[in-house]
């Protein structure tokens, strides 16, 4: 006797199978009509009958290991674990030849192959979403990036007001002219910023350098690129930060009128001691709140997106479109807004670095002289316990 499995499912949202090898051996009257609570799935010595709705599942995509993209991903893993515990979660790796043909062919099949069964992908870090983006823009699944920089800045959409399509993006970018003005508030006399980015951070070249280059040079502060390939003898780190500090000095002979500005490099994040090593005594303010932390690799300040809040805002778009309450493309980009400031005194002790009241007011983390947490996420220690 031919065995029938019944699948029980606690269920949430619909995909459908298309029958097109019904067995001779079970009866037509059998196959599920429209409104029934199954559906089936079909070949010549099986059925499998299903419900209409199922669990949903999402399909996360990263490009490599990185910190950064770690903590999105427990974040994610948070918000559904208590918004939707039967979400079924997939992370996969973006194919390693994704910027050739053959690469994205390989990420178009994995796209198409997930239609059938997934109801939204998440894509992890600018690299994954512009290659998805690249290939899938009006797709039939719903995509929210996460951890990515600006999407208008990187070319993939006109407008902060949305895509238009099955895309719905986060930004981890501050504008330009809001990274000034702060950086104005820390040091009002300030005259120069050595920017420091990856050679092979191709967003953060176009989403930070380029737009704070712009916009201070405007207002008459000069911008110094602070360019790093470890591949290159001639921009390791400690030679191009060494080089860069010097050249600052002819501008301005005591540096205190200069900072140094890390953007969201992931490979430099991790680097924040060597930075500190290098920085000739410059207060260095990182475009990554999650950089200021207890110890000797951390920043002094950052005033900027965290990677939690970032991730924390995809995961509610992911949720509303889930839901059927919003369609992706008529989500406006997700700019964090007022930015999160985090502050290091045991990096201003070492430098001897004064910190303005007003910017102590605003900051959501603050970390003491010892490296004790002061605040977090703009609690004090005694209001959280």
């Amino acid at each position: 006797m031919m065995r029938l499995l019944l699948l029980m499912t606690l269920t949430w949202s619909s995909f459908l199978w298309a029958d097109t090898q019904w067995p001779t051996w079970l009866g037509d009257e059998l196959k599920p009509v429209s409104g029934s609570h199954w559906q089936t799935k079909s070949s010549q010595d099986s059925v499998e009958f299903l419900p209409v709705k199922s669990e949903p599942k999402i399909l996360v995509i990263v490009s490599r290991q990185a910190k950064s993209y770690d903590i999105a991903l427990e974040t994610l893993l948070g918000i559904y674990s208590r918004e939707l515990p039967l979400a079924r979660i997939v992370v996969r790796k973006l194919p390693a030849t994704q910027t050739g043909s053959d690469g994205q062919q390989l990420l178009l099949q994995m796209l198409k192959e997930a239609e059938g069964n997934t109801h939204l992908i998440y894509t992890v870090g600018s690299k994954a979403t512009v290659a998805v983006r690249n290939v899938y823009k009006g797709g039939k699944v719903a995509v929210v990036s996460v951890n990515a920089k600006d999407p208008v800045l990187l070319g993939l959409i006109d407008s902060d007001q949305g895509s238009g399509d099955n895309f719905a993006f986060t930004s981890l970018n501050l504008p330009a002219e809001v990274t000034l003005v702060f950086m104005k508030r820390f040091n009002p006399s300030l005259k120069q910023i050595g920017v420091l980015y990856a050679r092979k951070n191709k967003s953060a070249y176009t989403t930070q350098y380029l737009p704070l280059k712009k916009l201070a040079e405007k207002s008459g502060v000069k911008i110094v690129p602070i360019v790093v390939d470890e591949e290159q003898p001639l921009f390791e780190l400690e030679v191009a930060m060494t080089k860069a500090v010097r050249t600052m000095r002819l501008t301005d002979p005591t540096l205190d009128n200069s900072l140094l500005w890390l953007t969201g490099s992931s490979s430099l994040l991790s680097r924040m001691t060597e930075i500190n090593r290098y920085s000739g005594g410059l207060a260095v303010i990182s475009a990554v709140p999650d950089v200021v932390k207890s110890g000797p690799d951390s920043a002094l300040m950052s005033f900027g997106v965290s990677f939690v809040n970032n991730a924390h805002q995809a995961g509610l778009y992911g949720l509303k479109i889930l839901r059927g309450e919003v369609k992706p493309g008529d989500l406006p980009v997700g700019h964090i807004s007022p930015p999160d400031i985090a502050i290091s005194f045991e990096q201003a002790r070492r430098i001897e670095q004064q910190i303005p009241f007003v910017l102590m007011e605003m900051a959501s983390d603050v970390y003491g002289m010892n490296g004790n947490v002061i605040r977090s996420k703009g609690k004090s220690m005694q209001e959280q316990q």
